[in-house]
């Protein structure tokens, strides 16, 4: 219920009226910054950011105030805003039109967060922000719970503004394949690190795009942090491979630790089959599903003639692989080969016993794991 509202079933002088106005507007401030949902006029909602902005001049947040397009346009001609870099409006109900106002506002020239949860904003309302003037410093930008498709995000895909973006959140919204693909490969969004696609409706292709975003991310984490190397039990499965082979950090690498990461034989194929990884000297493999099919394409690979170290313990390997290692001609300079672990039978291992090929190893095949 507005003031104004209350006001009305009191019967009192102008002295009187202006004292309960301050009173009820002093209760509705407290009991608005308890968390209650409010609904608030313009004329409460100038009174309430105003109080606000004495304590932290930076930073709004509207939790819960039910502001309408009304409030939104208020905010959007505001003065107050212009020192703002945070601006927050949950469950406002400001819808499309309230987006709008917002996005076109000159006080908010300054924002670097911009979040607008639940409030009903649909394609329409991203395309607003995506076409704002004035929106150019927003590096997080948070449309979580509301009703943007496939075309809302294309239009904040192809925006020029906010290509400063390093975070969106389109969580619990309406996106599919087609969005996503066009976030995922949009050429303004070359910095964005997260994005949040979790309860849309994302199918296989869409799904899988995301998952390839999030390794290339994980990719960039491991090699500020150093850690690139030793990717031991990450998990990264035969995709996270074909991701790293094509990054441009492999060629540079000499030590690959991808022990108990899920592999197959297809991430081994690609990465025997890279010209990257010409600089390798030691390959940790231990701990996947390596089968005779990728201890074939290893032995042929003519990628990894540096190779002083191969890893291959805890594996599928049967004689087959063995006979293949055992001629490999390219692993010669090997000084450790460990096949530990494996279905590797006399015939497999008779034949590396006896490879002209192996003769520089130091360590006992089938020893120390």
């Amino acid at each position: 219920m507005y003031v104004s509202e209350l006001l009305s079933f009191w019967k009192v002088d102008r002295n009187m009226k202006s004292t309960c106005k301050a009173l009820l507007l002093w209760v509705g401030l407290g009991i608005m910054t308890s968390g209650a949902v409010w609904e608030m006029t313009p004329e409460d909602l100038g009174q309430y950011i105003e109080k606000k902005l004495r304590r932290n001049d930076r930073s709004l947040k509207l939790n819960e105030k039910i502001i309408h397009e009304s409030g939104a346009k208020f905010l959007a001609n505001s003065p107050l805003l212009e020192s703002i870099t945070v601006l927050k409006i949950y469950k406002g109900d400001i819808g499309d039109e309230g987006v709008r106002a917002l996005a076109q506002s000159r006080y908010l020239k300054n924002l670097k967060e911009l979040s607008i949860e639940n409030n009903g904003v649909t394609d329409v309302g991203a395309r607003y922000l995506a076409e704002s003037p004035y929106l150019g410093n927003l590096e997080t930008l948070n449309l979580f719970n509301n009703k943007i498709g496939d075309a809302g995000a294309k239009a904040l895909a192809e925006s020029q503004t906010l290509s400063g973006l390093l975070d969106l959140n389109l969580n619990y919204n309406e996106v599919g394949d087609a969005g996503t693909l066009a976030i995922l490969h949009s050429s303004s969004f070359k910095r964005l690190v997260h994005i949040g696609l979790a309860y849309n409706k994302l199918g296989k292709e869409g799904a899988q795009a995301l998952k390839d975003f999030r390794l290339r991310q994980k990719i960039e984490e491991w090699k500020a942090t150093d850690s690139l190397e030793n990717l031991e039990k990450n998990y990264i499965g035969d995709r996270g491979v074909m991701i790293l082979l094509e990054s441009p950090y492999i060629s540079e690498i000499q030590e690959l630790n991808l022990s108990n990461n899920n592999l197959t034989d297809e991430a081994i194929v690609a990465l025997a089959n890279s010209s990257k990884v010409s600089k390798l000297r030691s390959l940790r493999l231990a701990g996947n599903y390596i089968t005779d099919r990728g201890a074939e394409a290893l032995a042929k690979s003519e990628s990894l003639g540096n190779l002083k170290n191969l890893d291959l313990n805890f594996n599928y390997i049967g004689d087959e692989g063995a006979f293949a290692l055992a001629k490999a001609e390219h692993l010669s300079q090997l000084e450790m080969l460990r096949l530990g672990q494996n279905r590797i039978g006399f015939e497999g291992a008779r034949a590396l016993d006896q490879s002209p090929y192996l003769k520089n190893l130091i360590y006992p095949i089938f020893g120390f794991y």
